[in-house]
């Protein structure tokens, strides 16, 4: 079957190289989840279960081949496996507590930002309630009253002419 949709891709396409080929591929396994369990229960191995899930990922013949090839140097050199995936854990566990600090280190600032904008506010509000509770006589402005209103009293008497009113005078 691989052959002759070879031979057809390489009829129809005048472009196509001299090693490319086309392989059809079955997915029997509809999902991912259901690889991983037959893994991790034993009824199949790494080398059934890493082509069945990438295929089902869509991965291609040779992006397959070369993660199978990549998975059996792994084993064959002694990587564990198991320390890798610590280790990487690991390191998400430390990034997540330094994003975690800084998250509350942001947050901490923005706290103190809205205190001080809640003080200020509570002062402007205690001095409007002040100002409109009642007329308050400033301190400069008592003396000046006290001032000018005993000057115009000494001068009223010195604008009145004898006899005459007031609207007479103008």
């Amino acid at each position: 079957m691989n052959k002759v949709l070879t031979a057809c891709y390489h009829a129809v396409y005048d472009n196509a190289q001299e090693g490319d080929e086309l392989v059809l591929l079955t997915a029997p396994l509809a999902s991912t989840a259901e690889i991983e369990q037959l893994f991790t229960n034993g009824l199949i191995d790494i080398e059934s279960a890493l082509p069945a899930a990438l295929h089902s990922l869509g991965c291609t013949a040779s992006e397959v081949a070369g993660a199978v090839k990549r998975r059996l140097v792994a084993d064959q050199s002694g990587t564990d496996s198991k320390l890798l995936e610590a280790q990487n854990q690991s390191k998400l566990g430390d990034a997540d507590v330094a994003l975690k600090a800084a998250q509350t280190g942001k947050t901490t600032a923005e706290t103190k930002v809205v205190e001080q904008q809640v003080a200020k506010t509570k002062a402007e509000t205690k001095k409007t309630l002040h100002d409109a509770s009642a007329p308050h006589a400033t301190p400069g402005a008592a003396a000046e009253s006290s001032a000018s209103s005993s000057s115009s009293a000494a001068a009223k008497p010195a604008t009145k002419q004898a006899g005459k009113s007031p609207a007479a005078q103008k």
